[in-house]
């Protein structure tokens, strides 16, 4: 397994180029923020790994109020600005933790179909009801996420183990219902 602590450099830019239609990546569908905008040999779009990779070298994942303070509302609509048009963003030199934060989450948010889509969100729901052994129902909850779009998988897949070293960090505080009810609602939308 890749170790996700890596040097946090640049975002790349648009290296298509493009229009201000293809250097999007708020509110577009996660196909095409994938096309244009993943890191090559990464299943996840290059702004969510490098927001990531940013709140790890510099967050304290113990930190314990990491997610429940917003970002200033005008910095991260400036940062969101600049992502969207393309511009090459140091977010060691432009943005503060909890306007990293506050964008990783805005972008999950702004997907047109969340992470976990609406289609399939009622069968996850109903998989709970369904078993009551704690084992059968993780079986079967694995082998159904595995049948995601990939992109979906690959990306829910990357922020589930981001979430959960965040909670081997801070036990007490961030354990995993704690972060599901904050990341939760980012996800399903």
């Amino acid at each position: 397994e890749e170790d996700m602590r890596k040097s946090v450099s640049p975002l790349p830019s648009n290296e298509c180029g493009g229009s201000a239609s293809t250097t999007r990546v708020f509110g577009v569908p996660l196909e095409e923020v994938a096309r244009v905008h993943t890191v090559s040999g990464h299943e996840v779009p290059a702004l969510v790994k490098h927001i990531v990779e940013y709140i790890e070298e510099h967050g304290h994942l113990g930190l314990e109020g990491l997610f429940l303070v917003n970002g200033n509302a005008e910095r991260v609509d400036w940062l969101r600005q600049r992502y969207d048009s393309g511009e090459q963003v140091e977010l060691e030199k432009e943005a503060d933790l909890a306007s990293a934060v506050s964008l990783l989450r805005l972008f999950l948010q702004e997907l047109p179909e969340p992470v976990i889509p609406t289609a399939v969100q009622g069968q996850i729901l109903q998989l709970h009801q369904d078993y009551s052994n704690d084992e059968d129902l993780c079986r079967n909850l694995k082998y159904f996420l595995q049948q995601l779009p990939p992109l979906n998988y690959g990306l829910l897949r990357f922020l589930c183990r981001f979430l959960a070293s965040v909670a081997s960090f801070q036990q007490e505080s961030w354990n995993v219902g704690t972060l599901a009810a904050v990341f939760g609602p980012d996800i399903f939308q």
